[in-house]
């Protein structure tokens, strides 16, 4: 599977299929607290009719059932104004039970009853497509809102302002590496003992999400076709997720409803500051990290020319993009990029003129680097974010590019290229949008 991913393609939640429970989302007005109150009242006079409960819930406990009906139902009513995709969430004794630095608050034993409650058809608030209980199976219980809840998102015209989300949950998150065999695996949140490298992580960050949260973002759909990416401009809070079970290893940072717009949508509609908003890029980030990792210096500007392959210069990013996330020499052409290249091209000769082209790293390729190669992106994308934070400029991050105020862009770009050389010791490449990405 590696094989197939690039350096700007990469991990982990950016590509979705249904989406994963927000624990902390919650009713931000009078309108979606009302939902929530009144499903409580009927799960409460549900119970005394049918005398589910012999024993009141303890005050500690009734917090945690009122918590959790309103991070379901307010997950549930955002997920519907996002376009309707499910939310799948876990009913795992193993994980609900378990003691995790993930393991959010509402997340208790009682969390699968609370779902079957207003599941009910006198209740009506969630549908579930309950997973089926089979042993190594690894997929999840997806939710959608019931008919109940469809009715109250309507009658009270609620929208993306009437949810908010806390700033509370874990930022620095460790997996472990996905299994290339199954579809289905994200991988697995790995726990982890603290230590003054994790500390430091989760400080940045949060000096980064403090900056983001007091930005002024605004969002101007005029002039964008149809269809729209749904946002929440609240959605800002990152968290930072490092791969293959060790802290040098991918470590890019994840979230901010920046991230899910198209790049069209991004570059015309959206506002830093009261400004419209430019896009830079690292160009050819990952092939430059590569030397850098290497202690050589690229010998053209161009990583991606090869004579011979002129035309196929994009198949040629694709191509050695997988070669430096491979653990061993590809033998067939990455998903999607044979197209890129001629009916007579063969995968051998291209790898070879790669190496040819690029000897100085060619002991490099297919050594499973690709991980390692991110992680240096993402640390050279935090400090520039901190720079941008300490000047007072907001910035939001889109994996390897940025997107600043447009009077800012000469500064950030300054940024961009002094951090890069310092950390790779190779001079990097930023282009700003409306030119193509090198």
């Amino acid at each position: 599977m590696d094989q197939l991913r690039s350096v700007g393609e990469l991990e982990d939640e950016e590509v979705e299929r249904d989406r994963p429970f927000n624990p902390y989302r919650f009713a931000a007005s009078e309108s979606t607290k009302g939902i929530i109150r009144e499903a409580i009242g009927l799960i409460g006079s549900y119970e005394d009719r049918f005398d589910l409960r012999r024993n009141k819930r303890r005050p500690r406990d009734q917090e945690t059932f009122e918590q959790t009906v309103e991070a379901i139902l307010s997950d549930l009513i955002h997920g519907h104004l996002l376009g309707g995709t499910g939310i799948y969430v876990t009913r795992s004794n193993r994980v609900l039970g378990a003691k995790s630095r993930y393991r959010p608050p509402v997340y208790s034993k009682v969390f699968p009853a609370i779902l079957d409650l207003l599941a009910k058809p006198e209740m009506g608030y969630v549908e579930q497509e309950v997973a089926p209980d089979v042993q190594g199976a690894s997929r999840s219980t997806v939710i959608r809102p019931g008919q109940r809840l469809l009715d109250r998102i309507a009658e009270r015209e609620v929208g993306f302002d009437d949810l908010d989300t806390h700033q509370s949950g874990e930022t620095i998150i460790l997996k472990r590496s996905k299994d290339p065999n199954d579809y289905w695996d994200e991988g697995e949140r790995l726990d982890y003992q603290e230590d003054d490298k994790t500390e430091r992580y989760r400080a940045e960050l949060a000096e980064i999400n403090q900056r983001l949260l007091e930005a002024d973002l605004q969002f101007d759909w005029t002039g964008i076709a149809w269809p729209h990416t749904a946002i929440a401009l609240r959605d800002r809070r990152l968290r930072r997720v490092f791969t293959q079970g060790r802290f040098n290893s991918g470590g890019r940072l994840f979230g901010g409803f920046w991230q899910q717009l198209r790049k069209d949508e991004r570059r015309t509609g959206l506002h830093i500051s009261g400004e419209k908003a430019v896009e830079l890029d690292y160009g050819q980030a990952g092939a430059r990290i590569l030397y850098g990792m290497a202690a050589q210096q690229p010998a053209s500007d161009d990583l991606y020319h090869l004579w011979g392959y002129v035309q196929q210069r994009e198949g040629i990013k694709r191509v050695m993009s997988a070669m430096i996330f491979a653990e061993k020499p590809l033998e067939r052409f990455p998903q999607f990029t044979r197209k890129l290249f001629r009916k007579g091209d063969k995968i051998a000769e291209v790898v070879e003129a790669i190496e040819l082209k690029h000897a100085p790293i060619k002991d490099r390729f297919h050594c499973g680097l690709g991980h390692d190669a991110q992680f240096i992106e993402s640390q050279i994308m935090v400090e520039v974010l901190l720079i941008m934070s300490a000047k007072r400029i907001t910035a939001l991050p889109i994996h390897d590019a940025l997107m600043v105020p447009a009077s800012a862009a000469a500064t950030a770009k300054d940024a961009m290229l002094s951090v890069f050389q310092r950390m790779t010791g190779v001079e990097g490449i930023v282009t700003q949008s409306g030119v193509e990405t090198l």
